[in-house]
């Protein structure tokens, strides 16, 4: 199977790229602006506002499935800056045009930001259940979901949520640089480690709940699904509901923080401490129930527990024990 997957320098791209050649498929990975390379996968830089380019990309590498996996900046920016959304739908648009030339799948990567939030802290939200985004980036992501539903090709939108783990990709520029990278390009869970171990508190606001999920887990279950040719939206969120102070003390404890840093805090000091805009507005409980996904792959997604321990697993094999401490 010839698999190209965009935004194969962020986290979750590079997750499923990796993944992909694990199963020995040919895949193609796309970068923006920094040039990385990925073990098992070819590279090369894309520009998803040049359609013309994303066309010709798929013609010359007549992939079976395209995975949209780009897209993820501050989500700040998509509140103060328009063009940050239009630039994110012209990508999924640009790329469903690219799967079309080449009647290939589409398969898109999209988040549980799309539902509202207003939920009760036991329930979750199904894939049943309308969309209603409360801010910019959840507006974007449903915008992208619409095109694909939209188009003439077939279709499969993932939903995560609060994904963590490590970037598989990395620069060309030396062994530092690549630390580098993967601190700073593997997602809020290593963001809050790195601040912990610099011993600032992190402000955790106790209405907010959402399902977190272990990046190489819904890489290997998005492949699964494409194997067996799912159509449809899958929610891929973790198997567990958490709290913003249980999940910041999970992380804490796994990598020898001290748990006292992890105090209750408002809204606006947990977006702050994340280096957002205090006033964002955040969804409070989008906690997903991944009970669809359970039944098509036949077993159940890793633990947040377990997750955790195999992300500082990951770091030690790639950096060594004594390079974990973030810098």
């Amino acid at each position: 199977m010839r698999v190209l997957v965009t935004g194969v320098s962020g986290l979750a791209g590079s997750n499923v790229a990796a993944a992909a050649a694990q199963q020995s498929w040919d895949v193609l990975g796309c970068f923006h602006d920094e040039p990385v390379e990925l073990e098992g996968v070819q590279s090369v830089g894309l520009d998803m506002a040049d359609r013309k380019g994303c066309v010709q990309l798929a013609l010359d590498f007549e992939p079976d499935v395209v995975v949209h996996a780009a897209g993820g900046v501050a989500l700040t920016r998509f509140e103060r800056e328009p063009y940050i959304a239009q630039l994110d739908y012209v990508g999924a648009e640009h790329t469903l045009a690219a799967a079309r030339v080449v009647r290939a799948r589409y398969v898109l990567v999209s988040c549980d930001w799309v539902h509202s939030g207003y939920r009760p802290a036991g329930l979750r939200f199904s894939e049943s259940d309308l969309p209603d985004p409360v801010n910019a980036y959840g507006r974007s992501k449903l915008a992208c979901e619409e095109a694909a539903m939209r188009s003439n090709v077939s279709w499969l939108i993932t939903r995560l949520s609060d994904v963590y783990g490590v970037n598989m990709s990395r620069p060309a520029r030396g062994s530092e640089a690549c630390e580098r990278h993967v601190w700073e390009h593997s997602g809020t869970a290593l963001r809050f480690v790195r601040r912990l171990r610099e011993h600032r508190a992190m402000p955790a606001p106790p209405g907010l709940r959402r399902s977190p999920t272990y990046a190489w887990d819904y890489a290997q279950r998005m492949c699964e699904l494409i194997a067996q040719g799912c159509e449809g939206v899958y929610n891929m969120g973790g198997p567990v509901s958490l709290g913003r102070r249980e999940w910041l003390e999970l992380l804490a404890a796994a990598f020898g923080c001290p748990l006292e840093l992890v105090g209750e805090g408002s809204n606006g000091a947990f977006l702050q401490a994340c280096g957002e805009d205090p006033h964002l507005k955040l969804p409070a409980n989008t906690a997903l129930s991944d009970e669809k996904v359970r039944a098509a792959i036949g077993s159940s997604a890793v633990p947040p527990g377990v997750g955790v321990r195999l992300m500082r697993e990951q770091l030690s094999r790639m950096q060594g024990p004594v390079r974990l401490q973030a810098r």
